[in-house]
């Protein structure tokens, strides 16, 4: 009998200490029938995120959702119903106060004592400051550090976008290839600093004069190139002389040298006569190096 009473004092013990985990920890915890509403939730669901037991319960996490994640999580919720174990799955979940919160899922099967599925059981960590870290990671490598422009493998790569949508609008792409003349002689004369402050103008003035949906860049050094989808070839000149115009009205308005002055080479993409990319970019880099020689000499 004493065996007995100790074997219920330890059971007690272990429920009272994962009841005490459930209800403190930070960490989501719920239960679902087997059509996906909720039938248990702990008190980290009020507690992090503001929904309290009546909001919830009866409900689906998917009704928490955007319309894309929702459909993703429904997936692996299927999945957990015909026996497969959900671990890892990343997810998008509104709070109460309507911020977006990244969660890590784990979804289990939940049996009933003669071992038929009758729902699921889950847990799931905040990822949200992981996953905001991730996006910065992407948006600097995508950028050149010093201007804030595209690099040359985020053009490239976007620039295939344009292509498609050249096709689709029956457009042309312009490429523009501009480099700064005499950037050797600025750093020389003028410091490096003024030389990266004529890079960051030069950054400027192309965000000036293009559009938005236009792709900008810094491929390396003091060369920049863009690329527009224009209705003909006749737009190139348009472009060039507005070009010109914003640099003209830049000069002028300095106090003092250096002033800025760019060689520019520009090619096109015919979608009637399909190249890759990258010969699109190599005539124009042509075409600004030829530029910049007739200018030298």
């Amino acid at each position: 009998m004493k065996t007995n009473g100790r074997t219920k004092q330890k059971r007690e013990e272990m429920l009272s200490l994962y009841k005490d985990i459930v209800e403190s920890t930070n960490t989501l915890i719920w239960r679902t029938d087997a059509e996906g509403r909720f039938t248990f939730l702990n008190p980290a669901w009020e507690k992090v995120y503001g929904y309290g037991n009546e909001e919830m319960l009866g409900r689906n996490f998917s009704d928490f959702q955007a319309t894309d994640a929702a459909g993703h999580y429904v997936n692996a919720f299927r999945n957990c119903l015909i026996g497969e174990q959900v671990i890892g799955h990343e997810t998008a979940f509104f709070s109460k106060k309507g911020d977006e919160v990244y969660l890590a899922i784990n979804l289990i099967p939940l049996y009933s004592g003669d071992r038929e599925i009758v729902g699921t059981q889950g847990t799931a960590f905040d990822v949200t400051e992981r996953k905001h870290a991730d996006k910065l990671f992407q948006y600097l490598s995508a950028k050149d550090e010093l201007t804030g422009l595209y690099n040359i493998h985020t053009f490239l790569s976007m620039s295939e976008q344009q292509i498609k949508t050249a096709h689709r609008e029956k457009k042309e792409m312009l490429v523009i290839y501009a480099g700064v003349d005499g950037m050797r002689s600025i750093n020389e004369v003028y410091g490096r600093e003024a030389g990266d402050g004529i890079l960051m103008d030069t950054a400027n003035i192309l965000r000036k004069t293009f559009r938005e949906a236009d792709v900008l860049a810094r491929t390396g050094g003091d060369e920049f190139v863009v690329s527009t989808l224009v209705s003909s070839e006749k737009t190139e000149e348009m472009i060039i002389s507005r070009l010109d115009d914003n640099i003209a009205k830049h000069n002028a308005g300095k106090s003092g040298p250096p002033e800025l002055s760019l060689s520019l080479g520009v090619s096109f993409y015919n979608p009637g006569c399909p190249v890759l990319i990258e010969e699109v970019l190599s005539k124009a880099d042509e075409n600004m190096h030829l530029r910049k020689k007739l200018r030298k000499d």
